[in-house]
């Protein structure tokens, strides 16, 4: 590998296109930044330590020669130097990415928690989902069995055979049927993604008529159920189309208002098993971070504090030596020397401690 290819892998050096080893560095330290920003957002990071110190102590804990130590020995220095800036760049605007990802990630995990009235977080929302997803997609399989037998008993009539009528509703589910998993999303989309409002849901202690399910809903997750049904009837409609000759506008909007109704149908079957299964889910506020990455993150803050400390009564002491010029110096080369054993101490520190960090976290990713 010459300074070629490294400068295309640094070009290329994002998120979306990294290598499997580089996924599990960016997760690792990317859950190491998730429990400091929390710990910074609950007090239990001194004030003056920020996410930019954080990121600075993650840049540092990874070595470009070290990384490329193979290309390093065949390389001139001078080349090798250009491109171990690059990957530095690159290895910031990662950080900087992964600080912003983390951001919204709390913010949207704030707005749930809100929202639903428990601790949410996104990866427990995942779990939830992939839990619930199966049974409301059955659920609007059903609901799209009713509403090609009520399209059929409204598009055609007595003298329309038995033949044609079996053909119109084969075609309608196979129109139909692919775009379960859409209208699910597009169910989940409105009741999860939409900021506004926050508001608590509460388990619905009703029947099964309309009128008891709506009375389940709040007034806001009752709008976001009339969006998400307006959104999905557009959706039914435009397919169910193709399957009937409509020669009329008002034809066109009866098919519209039937699909309409159709998917409030789904809609509030889907809300309902949301609300009702959420309450006895206990895995919804997971966070695997505070499981594999909050030990580190505390000793990093530590780290942190103590090179800061460190570096205030350096700073303290230099001025105190300017000032009370009785104080003895170090020769240039001893203070020197002094300077880069320090550097090579904490740079070697850190990069240990990092890499026992990310095999931990690794080990535990490969378990589960």
């Amino acid at each position: 590998m010459d300074t070629d290819v490294i400068s295309e892998r640094v070009q290329h050096m994002r998120p979306s296109s990294f290598s499997v080893r580089q996924q599990q560095h960016y997760r690792a330290e990317k859950m190491l930044m998730r429990q400091f920003m929390l710990m910074k957002e609950q007090h239990e990071v001194p004030i003056y330590l920020s996410t930019k110190d954080m990121k600075a102590w993650l840049l540092a804990g990874r070595d470009f020669l070290e990384e490329f130590q193979e290309t390093a020995k065949q390389v001139e220095a001078r080349r090798l130097l250009m491109v171990e800036l690059a990957w530095t760049s690159a290895r910031r605007s990662c950080l900087d990415q992964m600080e912003q990802e983390l951001r919204e990630e709390l913010e949207k995990e704030k707005r749930l928690s809100l929202q639903f009235s428990r601790k949410v977080t996104v990866e427990g929302l995942q779990m939830f989902l992939s839990v619930i997803r199966p049974k409301a997609e059955q659920d609007v399989q059903t609901f799209l069995g009713h509403l090609s037998n009520k399209l059929l008993s409204s598009f055609t009539d007595s003298h329309t055979s038995k033949q044609t009528k079996l053909a119109l509703l084969t075609k309608l589910h196979s129109a139909t049927r692919p775009l379960v998993t859409q209208m699910v999303d597009i169910a989940l989309k409105f009741l999860l993604d939409e900021p506004e409002p926050l508001v608590e849901v509460k388990r619905s202690q009703t029947g099964g008529s309309v009128e008891s399910r709506d009375s389940s809903l709040t007034s806001a997750l009752r709008k976001r159920s009339e969006a998400a049904s307006a959104e999905i009837g557009r959706l039914l409609a435009d397919t169910a189309a193709s399957c009937f000759c409509l020669n009329t506008s008002f034809i066109k909007a009866r098919l519209v208002h039937i699909c309409t109704s159709a998917a409030q149908d789904m809609v509030k079957a889907i809300y309902k098993r949301f609300v009702d299964r959420s309450e006895t889910f206990h895995l919804m506020s997971f966070d695997e971070s505070s499981i594999t990455a909050r030990d580190g993150a505390v000793c990093a803050v530590q780290d942190m504090d103590d090179r800061a400390q460190s570096a205030g009564y350096e700073l303290a002491l230099q001025l105190f030596t300017e000032d009370d010029p009785t104080t003895p110096e170090l020769c240039p080369v001893e203070a020197a020397e002094r300077t880069d054993e320090k550097e090579d101490e904490g740079k070697q520190g850190l990069q240990g401690f990092l890499s026992r960090i990310w095999r931990k976290i690794m080990r535990v990713s490969t378990e589960e």
